[in-house]
C-alpha cells in the first residue's frame, strides 16, 4: 500500500474491539499540493486543519484569534516536506505540540486531547439496478461510493476523529434481507462493534429520475443534483455529530490539576526513555518530573490541564499503557508499560 493511502487508511479503525482510540497522527497534517510554488498556500491550509483538530470546531474564528495575537502560521511548525503518491504531491506538515498548547493557554482556548471518538457509518444503497448493499470503505462499488469514501477521508484528516464502516459477511447480508423488519440493525452492530456515535442512512432509487434518502438524513433528490446534494448533506450531518461530541470533550485549559503516575514494567533504560516520551506527548500534560525510582517502576508527579478524569480518559486510549488501578480520591494512576 502506498504512503498516503497507508496514512489515511491507518486512521480508520478496523478492529471490532477498538473504542475511542488515541489519534497518534494528531499533529501531522497532509495537504494536497500541485508544485513547490504552492507551499505557502498549503501551509496555511494545514494550519487551519490543525486548529480545527485541536479546538474541536471547524469555526475559522479560532484560527483568526491565534493569527491576530501576533503569530504567523510557521511559528507553530516543526517541519514540512513534500511527499509523492500515485503522481500526486502532498505537503506533510508536522506541528509542535508544546508551542500550540502554550498559545491555546495564553488565549484561554479550550482543546480536545488525543482521545478521539469513533463514528460508525451505516449506508445502505439501493440503486435500482444491483441488489441493495451496504457501503464498505474497503470495497467501493460505484461513483457515489468513491465520493463517500473521499469525504470520509477528508473528515478524518480535518477533524482528527475515527470513522469506521462495518464489514458485513454474506450471512449477515442474507439475514438482513430476510428479516429486515425483525432485526434491529443498531442492536446487532452494538454486539460486534464499539463506537461513540452511529449514523445510519438509506439511499434508494425511488423512480426514473428520483432518489429517496432516509434515516439520519431525509431528502428527496433528482438525478441531476443527487450526488452533490447528498454528499453535501452527508458531510453536514457527520460534521454536526462531530461538533456535538468534541464540544462535550473540551478541556478547560484554565484549570490544572496534579496526578501521581506510577509506571511499572520498566525493565530497561529504553523502556524508561520510550515511556517518558509517551507521557511528554500527552496533550493534557503541562509539566512532569520524576518522584522516585523503584524496581522496574518509575513514579512521576504530573501537572495536567483539565482534571483527573480528563487525563485518565486520555491514558485509557493509549496503546502503550494498561491501567492496573486508579484512584480519584488520592489522584493516582497505576500503569503497566506494554511493549
Amino acid at each position: 500500500m502506498n504512503f498516503i493511502k497507508y496514512i489515511l487508511f491507518s486512521l480508520i479503525i478496523i478492529s471490532n474491539t477498538c473504542f475511542g482510540k488515541e489519534f497518534d497522527k494528531l499533529f501531522v497534517v497532509y495537504e494536497p499540493i500541485q508544485n513547490s510554488t504552492e507551499i505557502e498556500k498549503s501551509i496555511n491550509s494545514a494550519f487551519n486543519t490543525m486548529i480545527y483538530r485541536l479546538s474541536g470546531t471547524s469555526s475559522p474564528s479560532t484560527v483568526w484569534k491565534i493569527i491576530n495575537s501576533g503569530n504567523s502560521r510557521k511559528d507553530f511548525i516543526k517541519s514540512y516536506s513534500i511527499k509523492t503518491s500515485e503522481n500526486k504531491n502532498y505537503l506533510e506538515v508536522a506541528f509542535d505540540k508544546n508551542t500550540l498548547i502554550k498559545k491555546f493557554e495564553d488565549l484561554s482556548i479550550p482543546f480536545v486531547d488525543s482521545s478521539r471518538p469513533l463514528f460508525l457509518i451505516i449506508l445502505k444503497i439501493d440503486n435500482g439496478i444491483e441488489d441493495p448493499y451496504f457501503f464498505s470503505y474497503l470495497d467501493s462499488k460505484s461513483t457515489i461510493d468513491l465520493l463517500i469514501k473521499n469525504n470520509i477521508d477528508n473528515l478524518i484528516n480535518t477533524r482528527g476523529v475515527f470513522i469506521q464502516t462495518p464489514e458485513f459477511d454474506l450471512i449477515d447480508v442474507d439475514q438482513f434481507s430476510k428479516y429486515e423488519k425483525l432485526i434491529d440493525l443498531r442492536i446487532f452492530l452494538s454486539s460486534k462493534y464499539q463506537y461513540d456515535e452511529i449514523i445510519e442512512v438509506s439511499i434508494t432509487k425511488s423512480g426514473i429520475d428520483a432518489w429517496s434518502i432516509s434515516g439520519d438524513i431525509s431528502l428527496l433528490l433528482n438525478n441531476t443534483d443527487f450526488q452533490n446534494k447528498f454528499i453535501s448533506s452527508f458531510n453536514s450531518k457527520v460534521e454536526e455529530r462531530i461538533d456535538a461530541i468534541l464540544s462535550s470533550r473540551l478541556i478547560n485549559i484554565k484549570n490544572t490539576d496534579k496526578v501521581e503516575l506510577i509506571i511499572k514494567n520498566i525493565n530497561y533504560y529504553d523502556d524508561y526513555i520510550q515511556s517518558k516520551k509517551i507521557i511528554e506527548n500527552f496533550i493534557a500534560v503541562k509539566n512532569f518530573e520524576i518522584k522516585k525510582f523503584n524496581v522496574n517502576a518509575v513514579t512521576y508527579d504530573v501537572e495536567i490541564y483539565g482534571n483527573y478524569n480528563n487525563f485518565l480518559d486520555e491514558i485509557s486510549d493509549n496503546n502503550f499503557f494498561k491501567i492496573i488501578n486508579s484512584s480519584s480520591d488520592v489522584k493516582s494512576i497505576n500503569l503497566s508499560f506494554e511493549k
